[in-house]
């Protein structure tokens, strides 16, 4: 029954999460496109910069919350309302003095974003402007605490249809804001109270439907979990740092090495690369919490049954919306906004290399985090970002911003060659490391081929030229060549126990069929 209920609740989650994300991701769209039109390049680079200056500050969360929700599954499997009160109570605190960490260390930047900035041409304060985007981070952490609880209780769609309101209309109401006024400082205030209106219904679900969290009588949280935190939180600072360095740097690194409009540039392409990727992620990252409840089973064989699962819905996935993606940015990008926003193509392809070696991490991580293992590979993340800064900064003052993704690339390897094979695959699957590098080269070499194969087909696609219309050849050509990619899928993968899995899934619980 429990594993059941697990299915049940993953597919829930899956198909909820996938919904809000293209709803998200469409007026997400809309918004930027009004804010690129009308307000210009540079306020397109200050809002890709700031919002990178400030992903650095969430480094003071430490990863608190991830150690918290490691320690919530067993009492939430246990109905132990008790130990629950007492971990969300200590949550808050935690929480709160947060808020206060991350206000503070922004404050000590503030005199350094000029510099960062470097010369730009807009009406208002750099300083304020950035001051508004520190206080909407703040504001995060104030009652956003009690998404744990919706989190841990397999209800990860839930969240994401708060996120979808709070992303839609925030979004809808800058576009408003900015062609009646032009007032970028209106248009980051509407950011910042939807930020908390956001958070005050979250708290409000939350206590309708857990009114045991509203009890006073909470007991102090235990010695032993408070240790259990404290040494995975040891591990996830390192985890933290490492990860903010190696993705969150680059539009810094720009900046300061190539220019403020490249950000804006490069904001465009990750707007289009970073909902794909949320989407995605969320297929795989929402089941996270029905691992963890399966590994409290401590079955091994099964846990290996359940990763190889995901692991092929993952890399489907993946290679056929990065494959396709590649062939296709190109001409989004001139239909959205004009040839004069475009990357080369080698810009292109280290991106959609990161976004598909990034997203092969997916399961991976999931049955790490699962698994509580944070402190045991906390050294890995700074070696990774060593080599990240090291390698991109040199590789862009020879290569220009393409060593920037170069190095991203290369240092994100260092997880794939240690904290997964040995901690993952040997640890938690009960695995031999080789059957992970084995299975890790037989991936790399069939994305390889896969983009080599559709490569052609997109090259002849475009020499046929049958399609006059930018918009129509545009839908056209992705629909050739996902079909594509998705066939080369079928034809390797096809027969696998793990597709005739998802199939005989798909067509009992979304065909009806017995």
């Amino acid at each position: 029954m429990e594993g059941i209920m697990r299915t049940k609740n993953s597919i829930y989650n899956v198909v909820g999460v996938m919904v809000l994300h293209f709803t998200k991701i469409v007026v997400t769209f809309i918004g930027k496109t009004v804010l690129i039109r009308i307000m210009g390049d540079q306020y397109n680079g200050l809002n890709g910069l700031f919002s990178n200056i400030i992903s650095m500050l969430s480094i003071a969360e430490l990863g608190i919350g991830s150690a918290i929700i490691y320690n919530l599954y067993e009492p939430v499997r246990n109905r132990d309302l008790t130990r629950i009160k007492s971990i969300m109570r200590f949550y808050r605190k935690c929480y709160h003095a947060i808020a206060g960490i991350v206000f503070a260390i922004g404050v000590c930047v503030l005199p350094l974003v000029k510099s960062i900035v470097g010369e730009v041409a807009v009406d208002e304060s750099v300083y304020v402007i950035y001051l508004f985007y520190l206080l909407d981070s703040v504001m995060s952490y104030f009652l956003s605490y009690k998404r744990s609880i919706i989190y841990v209780y397999q209800k990860n769609y839930i969240i994401s249809i708060f996120d979808t309101l709070y992303v839609a209309c925030m979004q809808l109401l800058q576009v408003g804001i900015i062609l009646v006024t032009h007032n970028f400082l209106l248009y980051l205030t509407v950011m910042t109270i939807s930020r908390v209106v956001e958070n005050i219904g979250i708290h409000l679900y939350v206590n309708r439907q857990y009114p045991f969290l509203l009890d006073k009588d909470t007991e102090p949280i235990s010695d032993d979990v408070k240790r259990d935190i404290v040494t995975k939180v040891k591990g996830l600072m390192f985890h933290n740092i490492g990860s903010y360095i190696v993705f969150g740097t680059d539009n810094i690194l720009i900046s300061k090495l190539v220019g403020i409009i490249e950000v804006g540039f490069y904001s465009n392409y990750m707007a289009i690369f970073n909902p794909l990727a949320n989407i995605l992620k969320q297929v795989i990252t929402s089941v996270q919490a029905s691992v963890g409840d399966l590994l409290v089973e401590k079955d091994s064989e099964k846990n290996f049954q359940i990763f190889k699962k995901l692991e092929l819905i993952n890399f489907w996935l993946y290679t056929s919306v990065s494959i396709s993606v590649f062939y296709v940015v190109q001409d989004f990008v001139v239909l959205w906004l004009g040839e004069r926003y475009l990357f080369n193509t080698n810009i292109v392809f280290c991106l959609v290399l990161n976004f598909w070696q990034t997203g092969m991490r997916n399961v991976l991580s999931v049955f790490k985090g699962a698994a509580g293992i944070y402190y045991e590979d906390r050294y890995i993340p700074l070696l990774e970002s060593v080599i990240n800064v090291i390698v991109s900064v040199i590789l862009t003052l020879k290569f220009g911003i393409v060593g920037i993704f170069i190095g991203t690339f290369i240092s994100s390897l260092c997880l794939f060659f240690y904290s997964y094979p040995f901690l993952v695959y040997k640890n938690i699957l009960g695995r031999k490391v080789m059957d992970y590098f084995k299975s890790f080269l037989r991936f790399i070499l069939e994305w390889i081929g896969y983009i080599l194969l559709v490569g052609i087909v997109s090259k002849e696609y475009d020499r046929l030229g049958l399609i006059q219309s930018q918009l129509l050849n545009f839908i056209v050509k992705s629909g050739v060549v996902f079909v594509v990619v998705n066939f080369l899928l079928y034809v390797t993968h096809g027969r696998s126990c793990e597709f005739k899995y998802f199939y005989g899934l798909f067509c009992k619980k979304i065909l009806k069929q017995d």
